[in-house]
């Protein structure tokens, strides 16, 4: 089994989410600007007449002047995409350690060790601190303003302030990713004690710097569970979770958990036989057979199966 590309379950769930999250608040603020434009190209008192789409407010609603309501809603579409962008990398570090703790693996460091931003996951996967300086830093900074926005309605505190005006966050800011263009990376001014204009870009970046940090987080916990702890992750969602994650073959139990591992989870030159002395391995094999009997008693299935059921079925009544 190769698993050079391989993902752990929260991975994935924290890549789709990362993936709606972009189209979401492009496509929020796309429809923003578009309204926004609409009411600029009319005359200055006229009326913009909005649909409702169904929800208990009338028909519509009427607007005279939209460029102020406008960028309101720009910034609480901003200040909602960050804590929604943080609450997915919580989400995140629960599950992988979820996920090592079930393979019953060793702490490669100390948990104390490890940065408050990331849980002290990296310590206990065993990622030198020299080597996510700049990712540890940037989740702070969009850590500590996520608690601004919940529990401060988006006023700046004094550790915000101060990260913002660290030299080295501007440094990491300098050196940080991004796609060929002409625009800058940069953050919005914060001054204590005042709300922070926060705009949908920001919001993106914020979820940029969590998936990165995740990816980072992930693909040592992958190396950690190596092929049979991979195998036994895919089984544990296959059979054991509460509630499971959808499966496309379900032929037999082997099948089940290969399909998830190539499919799901990216794990390559995968076969059967391999799977199935993994799952022996981590002595799941005969548990996962067991499991697979009790769901399907009819036996596999298999669209060849269920049509033989409906035909015996339909000759029943």
């Amino acid at each position: 089994m190769d698993i050079d590309k391989a993902l752990s379950e929260p991975a994935v769930r924290l890549v789709q989410f990362h993936n709606a999250f972009n189209r979401n608040v492009k496509i929020s603020f796309g429809a923003l600007e578009s309204v926004s434009q609409q009411a600029t190209a009319g005359a200055a008192d006229d009326v913009l007449a909005l649909p409702t789409g169904g929800e208990p407010w009338g028909r519509e609603t009427r607007w005279r002047n939209l460029e102020a309501p406008v960028k309101d809603a720009a910034g609480f579409l901003a200040e909602l995409g960050l804590v929604r962008a943080t609450a997915a990398f919580e989400d995140f570090l629960t599950g992988a350690k979820a996920e090592f703790d079930r393979a019953r693996l060793p702490a490669q460091g100390a948990s104390a060790d490890g940065t408050a931003a990331m849980a002290g996951l990296d310590a206990i996967f065993g990622i030198a601190p020299a080597t996510i300086v700049d990712l540890a830093r940037m989740v702070q900074f969009f850590d500590v303003a996520r608690n601004c926005v919940v529990h401060r309605s988006n006023r700046a505190n004094s550790q915000l302030a101060a990260l913002r005006a660290d030299a080295a966050l501007i440094d990491t800011l300098n050196r940080w990713p991004k796609r060929v263009g002409r625009w800058t990376v940069s953050l919005p001014a914060v001054d204590e004690g005042r709300t922070v204009d926060w705009r949908p870009r920001h919001a993106i970046m914020a979820s940029d710097v969590y998936y990165r940090c995740a990816m980072l987080l992930d693909r040592q916990l992958v190396t950690l569970l190596g092929p049979p702890g991979l195998a036994a992750m895919a089984a544990y969602w296959c059979f054991s979770a509460d509630p499971p994650v959808s499966c496309p073959a379900k032929l037999d139990a082997g099948t089940m958990v290969r399909t998830q591992l190539v499919g799901r989870y990216k794990a390559r030159a995968t076969t059967l036989a391999e799977t199935i002395d993994h799952l022996r391995t981590v002595g799941r094999w005969d548990e996962i057979r067991a499991i697979f009997d009790r769901l399907f008693p009819n036996g596999p299935e298999t669209s060849l199966a269920r049509r033989r059921r409906a035909r015996k079925s339909g000759r029943r009544r």
